[in-house]
C-alpha cells in the first residue's frame, strides 16, 4: 500500500473542500464589497417577462400584481403566462387578471410539459413580435418582486458587454419568521436553506465584481433577447444552462443586481428538499458536461471550478478524503497483521459516523451547538442527494418536468 499515494489523494480531496466551501466564499465576500456602479440608461428598454405556471392559484395574483406594480413604464413591458395543464383556477385567475392588465397575456398548454419546455415554446411564438434590442426576464410565480425590481434589473444592461443580470434572491419574510422563533427544528430545514441561498447571493456579488456570476437562479433573471438560447430536451437545471450559455460567448458578461430584490418561500421540509437536490444532482452533471469548456476559458475558470465544479463533485471528494483518512489511520494501528489492515479500515468507516452521531446527540441540547451540528447533517444530507442524483443520471429515467418546493413535486 502506498502510503505517498493516499496522503497525496485525500490532501487534494481535502483542500479542494476546504477552497470551495470556505476559501472561496471568504475571498467572495471580500470582493462583494467592492461597489458596482453603472451608467443610466437613457430610456427603459422594452421588457418582456416569460412565467411557467403549474397550479399556482394561491400565488398567480399576488405574483402578477407585484410586477406591474413595479415603476416601470407599462407600455415597454409585457408579461407572457404559460399555464402548464393547471387542475385548479389558476387558469380561471388568469383569465380575470388578462382584463385587468392589459400588457398581460395567457397562453394555455392542455399537456404538462414543463417550465423549460414551456419557455421555449413561449420564446419561439414571440421571437418575430420583440425588438431584438429588448430585455428577456425570467421568472418563477412563488417569487414576488418588489416595486423597483424590473427597474434595477435591466440597468446593467447600459454596458454594452452585459448579456445577462441575476437579480438578488431573498427569502420571504414568513421564512424569516419561523427562522427566529426556532433556528434549528428537528426535521425542518428552513434555517440551512436560508444560510445556503444568503451565502450564494453574496458568492454572485462577488463574482460580478470581478469577473462573471457562473450559474443563474431562475426566481429571476434577466438577459438580452437577442442572446437567448433554448435549453435541450431532456436538461432538468435550465436556469445554469441560459447564463452559462451565454458566457461561452466572447466578451460576455453576467452581473449581479443587488437592489432587484425578489422574495421567495423556501421550501423547509428536509424530505420535499432531500428529493429537490437529488434531482439536481442529475441535472448538475448534465450541465457539466455540457460546459466543461467553461474549465479552460480563462475569464470564467476560476469562478467555475470553485464555485460549481468542486460542489458539484463534493459527494466523491467527500468519500476520497474520509476513506484516505480511515486507510492511513489503519496502517498505523497495532492490529496491522495480515488482514487486519482491511478489517479495521472497514470498521473505521462503518463504525465512526454511527460514533458521531452518537456524540452528537447531547450537544443538541445546548443552544450553541444546536445549529451548527443540524447544519453538518444537512451538509451531509444534501452530499448524499446529490450521489443518488449521479446513480439516476446513468441508471434511471426521470420526468422533465420542474421542481415546485411548496408542492414537491
Amino acid at each position: 500500500m502506498n502510503v505517498f499515494l493516499i496522503s497525496l489523494l485525500g490532501s487534494i480531496a481535502g483542500l479542494s473542500l476546504l477552497h470551495t466551501y470556505v476559501i472561496y466564499p471568504w475571498h467572495m465576500r471580500r470582493l462583494a464589497k467592492l461597489p458596482q456602479e453603472w451608467e443610466p440608461l437613457e430610456e427603459f428598454p422594452y421588457t418582456i417577462i416569460l412565467m411557467a405556471a403549474h397550479n399556482e392559484e394561491a400565488m398567480i395574483q399576488t405574483k402578477v400584481q407585484s410586477i406591474f406594480r413595479n415603476h416601470y413604464p407599462k407600455s415597454r413591458l409585457t408579461v407572457v403566462v404559460g399555464t402548464d395543464a393547471c387542475t385548479d383556477k389558476t387558469n380561471e385567475l388568469m383569465l380575470q387578471l388578462c382584463q385587468e392588465y392589459p400588457g398581460l397575456r395567457h397562453r394555455y398548454f392542455p399537456i404538462r410539459i414543463g417550465k423549460p419546455k414551456i419557455i421555449n415554446q413561449l420564446y419561439k411564438e414571440y421571437q418575430n413580435e420583440v425588438p431584438k434590442e429588448a430585455i428577456l426576464v425570467l421568472t418563477d410565480v412563488d417569487a414576488v418582486l418588489e416595486d423597483h425590481t424590473l427597474a434595477e434589473l435591466v440597468l446593467p444592461f447600459s454596458n454594452p458587454w452585459v448579456a445577462g443580470v441575476q437579480a438578488n434572491i431573498l427569502p420571504s419574510h414568513e421564512n424569516f419568521c419561523e427562522f427566529t422563533k426556532d433556528p434549528s427544528p428537528s426535521g425542518n430545514v428552513t434555517a440551512q436553506e436560508i444560510r445556503y441561498m444568503q451565502g450564494e447571493m453574496i458568492t454572485k456579488q462577488g463574482e460580478s465584481t470581478k469577473g462573471s456570476v457562473i450559474g443563474g437562479y431562475g426566481a429571476l433573471m434577466a438577459m438580452r433577447w437577442k442572446r437567448f438560447e433554448p435549453s435541450p430536451d431532456g436538461l432538468l437545471v435550465d436556469d445554469f444552462f441560459w447564463f452559462a450559455r451565454l458566457l461561452q460567448k466572447p466578451r460576455t458578461k453576467v452581473v449581479f443586481a443587488e437592489k432587484a430584490i425578489a422574495r421567495m418561500p423556501l421550501e423547509g421540509n428536509k424530505a420535499i428538499q432531500f428529493r429537490r437536490k437529488r434531482r439536481l444532482g442529475k441535472g448538475n452533471l448534465q450541465n457539466l458536461w455540457i460546459f466543461k469548456s467553461l474549465i479552460f476559458q480563462r475569464e470564467t475558470a476560476y469562478f467555475f471550478v470553485s464555485h460549481k465544479v468542486l460542489r458539484w463533485l463534493s459527494p466523491w471528494l467527500l468519500m476520497a478524503f474520509y476513506v484516505c483518512c480511515t486507510a492511513l489511520v489503519t496502517m498505523y494501528w497495532k492490529l496491522h497483521e495480515d488482514y487486519g489492515f482491511v478489517l479495521n479500515w472497514l470498521m473505521f468507516i462503518i463504525l465512526l459516523p454511527a460514533s458521531i452521531k452518537m456524540l452528537s446527540f447531547p450537544l443538541l441540547k445546548l443552544d450553541v451547538f444546536k445549529g451548527r451540528i443540524r447544519l453538518l447533517e444537512h451538509f451531509i444530507s444534501m452530499n448524499l442527494a446529490l450521489t443518488l442524483g449521479a446513480f439516476d443520471l446513468f441508471f434511471k429515467s426521470s420526468r422533465h418536468v420542474w421542481w415546485d418546493n411548496r408542492k414537491g413535486s
